[in-house]
């Protein structure tokens, strides 16, 4: 196995849908090193290779920004399907990313980097990620528990526990995940993500929409986008109240693209939560995919890595 570099240096990566972005963190100091942050579009359905080549041309571009920095590794903020203990990727073919379903990730992608030694890979979940480096970077305000929650393609969730995510217990839902649970007609993702939005506002219109962001546009002119966001704000408060409860939280992050449409749906959400007896603070995240970032470079911290080491997720 690699030795690891004694060094606060990792390279954090956050993959998203269709784009991968890497910076070199300096973890003592939780900051992203000017100069090295990189983001690349990426084709999720070309072949292996191809998208590899893609993930390691914005590694590089990093890592050459690095300037010979001693580098602890690379910390993946990585999306499900995935197996984090071994870093085996389970996206379904004919999906995104689907080219990539059973590659051993550092074994496959190391070969790519231009760094002259192998360096150690590890991988977080996308949306824990997050939780974490917001959690992680708002410790100055003495939030202990909290549940962060990624509003965008999709509903991401992570509970934080004195800065260490919880995926297993009585207070949290399996694996700490939400976006699988039960809700109405579906599941919670079907409501709380873009695609929720916009089939919301189609039904009460019959129009499409974008996203979100066009809904927002439109929020003090349309008053069908106006109710869509009420319900909205309403329903994610009705969701979240029993786990909020449950893990006894002190605080509620929100990041993810509809987050920065809270000036539109947050007073509905505040008044769910205050009829479910919550008063607890809503805070919107201001660092949203560079707290994945930040977030997942823990993995490289002997403290943490030993907290989560043997409980990261198979799924």
């Amino acid at each position: 196995m690699t030795t690891l570099a004694k060094t606060a240096h990792t390279i954090g990566v956050d993959i998203g849908g269709t784009h991968i972005s890497s910076a070199l963190v300096n973890r003592e100091k939780k900051q992203i090193i000017d100069g090295t942050y990189v983001s690349s579009h990426v084709a999720n359905m070309e072949s292996m290779d191809t998208i590899l080549q893609t993930w390691a041309n914005c590694l590089n571009k990093t890592i050459n920004a690095s300037e010979g920095v001693p580098l602890s590794g690379i910390a993946f903020a990585m999306p499900g399907p995935f197996d984090y203990a071994t870093g085996v990727a389970k996206y379904p073919e004919g999906f995104k990313y689907g080219a990539l379903n059973g590659i051993e990730i550092e074994k496959k992608l190391n070969p790519f980097l231009s760094n002259k030694d192998n360096l150690p890979m590890r991988f977080l979940n996308d949306a824990t990620s997050f939780a974490v480096g917001e959690a992680w970077l708002s410790e100055a305000q003495g939030h202990k528990k909290q549940l962060c929650v990624t509003l965008g393609t999709g509903l991401g969730a992570g509970f934080i526990d004195n800065g260490i995510p919880v995926i297993s217990g009585d207070s949290v839902p399996p694996n700490g995940c939400l976006w699988n649970i039960s809700y109405k007609d579906g599941i919670a993702d079907d409501y709380f993500s873009t695609r929720g939005c916009v089939d919301a506002y189609e039904q009460a219109t019959g129009k499409t929409v974008n996203g979100v962001k066009e809904l927002a546009e439109g929020f003090d002119k349309d008053s069908k986008a106006k109710e869509v966001f009420e319900a909205f704000g309403e329903d994610l408060g009705d969701f979240l109240a029993p786990w909020l409860k449950t893990f006894k939280a002190d605080a509620l992050v929100l990041g993810g693209n509809i987050s920065k449409a809270y000036f539109c749906f947050g007073k509905a959400l505040q008044s769910s939560l205050n009829t479910h007896g919550l008063s607890l603070p809503i805070l919107i995240s201001q660092h949203m995919e560079k707290g994945a970032i930040i977030g997942c470079t823990r993995l490289f911290e002997p403290f943490f890595w030993e907290k989560v080491k043997d409980n990261l997720p198979r799924l």
